[in-house]
């Protein structure tokens, strides 16, 4: 349960955004729109897909976190970290970038149960 928490803090500012970029239009669709949209949840599912093969590949994002991640691990645990607890903190990272996607996706498919448009 731990490691779910760490999960949502690491990426907190991803799940944030992508809440508002993804989920709130597709309540406000549901709730305001004259027309009938039938499978518009594809619409935004197949753009969090799009979104984890397109934009977040792993292999730059992790060669872009090491430094950053060093220093924060430096801060926390108040001595130098070793290269195995970086190695670590940055696979969390990047298994939290993957959380925060599918968790968007569930929000979407359960947003859309609830409008009853499933």
């Amino acid at each position: 349960m731990n490691k779910v928490f760490l999960y949502y803090k690491l990426q907190f500012k991803l799940f944030a955004a992508l809440n508002c970029l993804i989920v709130l239009p597709l309540i406000l669709i549901y709730l305001y729109s004259p027309y009938e949209w039938d499978n518009l949840y594809w619409l935004f599912l197949t753009f969090l897909f799009a979104l984890k093969i397109i934009f977040y590949k792993e292999a730059p994002y992790k060669k872009s976190l090491t430094q950053i991640t060093r220093e924060k691990l430096q801060s926390e645990l108040k001595r130098s970290p070793s290269k195995m607890e970086v190695v670590n903190r940055i696979e969390d990272m990047v298994t939290a970038r993957d959380v925060a996607l599918v968790s968007v996706g569930v929000f979407v498919v359960f947003i859309t149960i609830i409008f009853g448009k499933l």
